[in-house]
């Protein structure tokens, strides 16, 4: 097992509370448990990490799921050989879903966190593993009865996992944008009352669908959000991912994360933003407030517990939002300190912490105060 080592201290920050090292790569998923005192991170170094955080200033590294090579050789732990993508806890904290880039999605038992046991391994949507997890794209239903995974990059598959050791399908959805497959989907998330699931994919002009999961075995596409695009000229390319999905915990509103690039005869570049849809009528969405991010690719958002801030990566920063107005949302604060583009936020469940990760190998902890 990899010890906890530390890094030279950041940039001065009041909020930073300390900085999780041990991942070899870029760590692009992070999500605690629902007592919040567990961390899991998910790395392109195929492992996930079990971080206890009782006590943030001092954490603790309680276990290494996956797969990862030292100087004697490759350890092997669970079946995963690609990157992960995604982690997310089901909602009573008894099961880990970690999804990785060799397209599986390992269900694993952390009621002992010090001694994770793999219970099942998903197959994809056409029963292979060519229709498996190829993106961040999985989150599970607040009952914990279901686990939305990105399968064969443009569906999506319902799974139940009420008995984890054997779970099985329940729906496939096809994200569309018009008559047409998108590319893959990069994102999904539950609404707080389960009845609601957004997905996100790209390049596609921004589409986000909305479906109507109340009976998870008959889902049915309520609408298609999408941002309209301002062409800056007759010979531009325009292509746009949304990258990552977050209901308010009173279900009111969606938030998205999207990255574009543009290419035309002057050049290339790129620019991503965070939009906020009042969600209220799911079939009638309506865009409240466009925050921009400039150059950079906003590929993780968060809520706050009590709905009242909202978290997005910005490069290699985290912008916090007060968006108690969602009309007029305004910074409030910017995190500073990796040394690398911020891949995923998460606030613990009693609104306290924020993690960050962050392609510079490492995970942060911010006390919200």
């Amino acid at each position: 097992m990899r010890f906890l080592k530390r890094q030279p201290p950041p940039p001065p920050s009041s909020n930073l509370t300390t900085t999780l090292t041990g991942h070899s790569m870029g760590v692009v998923t992070v999500g605690f448990s629902p007592d919040g005192r567990v961390l899991a991170s998910g790395s392109a170094d195929r492992t996930v990490i079990l971080w206890d955080v009782a006590d943030p200033a001092h954490p603790d590294q309680r276990a290494t799921l996956g797969r990862r090579r030292s100087g004697r050789g490759v350890a092997r732990q669970g079946l995963t050989i690609g990157g992960v993508r995604a982690v997310g806890f089901s909602p009573d904290g008894r099961l880990l879903a970690s999804g990785s880039a060799d397209r599986t999605v390992v269900l694993w038992d952390v009621t002992d966190p010090a001694h994770p046991d793999q219970r099942a391994m998903l197959a994809g949507a056409s029963g292979s593993r060519r229709a498996g997890l190829r993106s961040g794209a999985m989150g599970f239903s607040p009952d914990g009865r279901l686990l939305a995974c990105g399968a064969g990059g443009k569906m999506v598959v319902l799974w139940d996992v009420t008995d984890p050791a054997h779970p099985h399908q329940r729906a496939v959805l096809a994200h569309r944008y018009g008559l047409y497959l998108t590319a893959r989907v990069q994102a999904v998330g539950f609404s707080p009352d389960g009845r609601l699931l957004a997905t996100g994919a790209g390049p596609a002009r921004n589409a986000v669908v909305l479906w109507d999961v109340a009976d998870p075995g008959h889902p049915a596409q309520i609408t298609i959000i999408r941002r309209r695009l301002k062409r800056s000229g007759t010979d531009v390319n325009e292509v746009s991912t949304v990258t990552a999905v977050a209901f308010s915990p009173d279900g009111r509103l969606l938030a998205t994360g999207s990255g574009q690039t543009n290419a035309n005869q002057y050049g290339s570049g790129s620019f991503g933003a965070v939009v906020v849809w009042d969600v209220t009528d799911p079939a009638h969405p309506v865009r409240t407030a466009t925050l921009p991010a400039g150059g950079v690719w906003v590929r993780a958002v968060a809520f706050s517990p009590d709905g009242r801030v909202l978290a997005s990566g910005k490069g290699a920063t985290v912008i916090l939002w007060d968006v108690t107005d969602p009309v007029h949302p305004a910074a409030t604060a910017t995190l500073t300190g990796h040394g690398g583009e911020v891949r995923g936020v998460a606030f613990s469940p009693d609104g306290q912490l924020l993690a960050s990760s962050g392609a510079d190998k490492t995970v942060r902890l911010w006390e919200m105060g």
